[in-house]
């Protein structure tokens, strides 16, 4: 990564000088407000003093360990505050936590994301703010879109005056903290016939029939090892006996003090593993099934739990993890079952470009969590972009999750609003544990993982099996067949109806396009040819399809065989050239 060094001199607090901020400017320039929250505090430690020792001392009510470096802690503000702590412990290196407007702790780190203007470097935006004397160090964060990310020797109770510095000098697009966020999981084969979301009898209580269709669709298709899934979270178990040889190397994006390689999770942190198992838990002899159980599943640890119960995590770490999914490790879908705070440009940045770059340019099909706040609007990031897929929960009664709905868990709700796009199970979903003793429970699986985390994976799922049968749709294209086949359950609470900025059918605010349709969505894809065209075959290749294979300007080479296994006609495409074989090459085609 490029490296570009600022020497450092000595500097006389301008920023500091001032009180907190308590905002920045987003990449469209508006301000973004935060409630600055003084009694909790984000500390950074100095080099003279051990962690231990700031998190042992009497001064706070509570602290912990958090990001290797940093410590977050609580203080009774009638005793003390941030500016006594700054004076009698020296720790200058601290800054109040600040609460976004969806109840999200956040914090800003020493770094701060740099998108320069049109025609500017990075030497004269930070020699022009007249900054560059702060900086330690810069490096390229993203090379496609010139994002840089700046080390600051700065009070962290400074970051955000020197973000505003930068925004207002009129040289970048762009200037704002890589925040460090404390999220709460979206979720607060023995045991298929728990598994109502598959197949409602009326456990729970629930309406028979409110589940999202998958048996018909497993007699098409169970999915394609080819498809693959990046579970983006806090990691997956990589030796569970339902998960382990479904799973791809996987890849940790954090920073954590706690163990976890390829993808792996730390200590008691299941959340992802959950979630995974809800995509694809092997079809065997024991514990659940996935919704796509011969898919494959790409573990990306972006967050860990402190021991307060909150995701720890930043916007770097966030981005790094969607990067690695979508460029490097080919993910077709990425499953996100978290979110909160503010928007990020950098976060945003990602999002599109795998929207756009992703799958050789069909684009990823991306799921997020709506949100278990029961608001009227949807969390971030799943408001973030219209291509994204915003999954709500639904009790086993068919009603939004809700304070009052059937299930009877009276803590949480779904958010719903203008950006809901579907809804799925969301409560009593029994999934995959941490094998043995760690995770939620003493055993391998936990029977009632809830929130719209556990609703996410079920729509993640559903897009694998249609991928599986039809390889070559677009981002775009998954997403219609996902909304435009989802079920409109509950007429008599809901009313679904054409709604501009909804187009793929009617829509309800608490129920976006309805629950979602495995076997319905399956069917649509099959519909729709899958597209074999312009391809030289230089090893053996198998293309299946449950509808018709379009060629057209293929060419069969290297002693190579080509097999179409088509559930209906293979087709010439129109004004193309004959498939050309050439001499020891073979051509077949299979039909049911």
């Amino acid at each position: 990564m490029k490296k570009i060094l600022f020497c450092w001199i000595l500097f006389v607090g301008i920023f500091s000088a001032n009180a907190q901020l308590n905002y920045f400017y987003d990449s469209k320039g508006n301000e973004v407000h935060f409630k600055i929250r003084k009694d909790m505090i984000f500390i950074k430690a100095p080099d003279s003093m051990r962690i231990a020792d700031i998190v042992e001392n009497s001064l706070f009510t509570k602290a912990s360990v958090t990001h290797k470096q940093f410590v977050i802690a609580t203080i009774d503000t009638l005793k003390t505050g941030i500016e006594n702590l700054q004076k009698d412990l020296a720790l200058k290196n601290s800054t109040y936590m600040l609460e976004y407007s969806d109840g999200t702790l956040m914090s800003p780190t020493d770094k701060i994301f740099v998108k320069c203007g049109e025609g500017k470097t990075i030497e004269k935006v930070l020699e022009q703010a007249k900054v560059s004397h702060i900086v330690r160090s810069v490096s390229l964060f993203n090379k496609n879109h010139s994002i840089y990310q700046l080390t600051v020797r700065s009070d962290l109770y400074n970051v955000m005056d020197i973000a505003v510095t930068l925004y207002q000098s009129g040289l970048c697009e762009f200037a704002e903290p890589s925040f460090l966020r404390l999220l709460k999981p979206a979720n607060s084969n023995p045991y298929y016939p728990n598994q109502w979301g598959f197949k409602n009898t009326g456990q729970h209580s629930g309406e028979a029939g409110c589940d999202i269709n998958v048996e018909p669709a497993w007699n098409i298709t169970s999915g394609s090892g080819n498809i693959k899934v990046a579970i983006i979270d806090e990691g997956v178990d990589l030796t569970h006996p339902d998960l382990y040889a479904n799973l791809l190397p996987g890849y940790d994006a954090t920073d954590a003090a706690c163990g976890g390689a390829n993808g792996s999770p730390c200590g008691n942190d299941a959340h992802g593993t959950a979630c995974a198992g809800i995509v694809a838990a092997i079809d065997n002899t024991i514990g659940v099934i996935g919704v796509a159980p011969s898919c494959k599943i790409i573990p990306v640890r972006i967050a860990y739990s402190d021991p307060w119960g909150w995701w720890v995590t930043t916007d770097a770490e966030i981005a790094d993890g969607l990067h690695y999914a979508w460029a490097t490790a080919g993910a077709d879908i990425l499953s996100n079952s978290w979110g909160g705070g503010s928007s990020s440009a950098v976060i945003n940045t990602e999002i599109q470009d795998a929207f756009s770059y992703g799958r050789n340019g069909k684009g990823c099909v991306i799921a997020f969590s709506s949100g278990n706040g029961n608001n009227p609007s949807v969390s971030y990031p799943a408001n973030s972009n219209s291509n994204i897929i915003a999954v709500g929960a639904i009790s086993p009664c068919c009603e939004r999750k809700s304070l009052t709905s059937c299930d009877g868990e009276s803590g949480w709700g779904s958010n719903y609003g203008t950006q809901l796009d579907v809804v799925a199970p969301g409560v009593f979903i029994p999934t995959t544990d941490i094998h043995g003793s760690a995770g939620y429970s003493s055993g391998d699986y936990i029977l009632n993982f809830n929130g719209t985390s556990s609703a996410c994976p079920h729509v993640a799922g559903v897009a694998a099996l249609v991928l599986s049968v039809n390889p070559s749709l677009t981002q775009v294209q998954v997403q219609q067949i996902i909304e435009s086949t989802a079920q409109k359950v509950r007429p008599d609470l809901y009313t679904y109806s054409t709604t501009s900025g909804h187009p793929n059918g009617t829509w309800n605010n608490q129920m976006g396009y309805g629950l979602v349709d495995a076997y319905a969505a399956v069917q649509a894809a099959c519909a729709i040819p899958v597209y074999f065209t312009n391809q030289t075959v230089t090893t053996n290749t198998t293309v299946s399809s449950c509808g018709d294979i379009q060629l057209g300007n293929d060419v069969i080479t290297n002693s190579a065989k080509l097999t179409l296994e088509p559930g209906g006609n293979v087709v010439i495409e129109e004004g193309a050239g004959i498939l050309k074989i050439e001499e020891g090459s073979v051509f077949e085609i299979k039909t049911p």
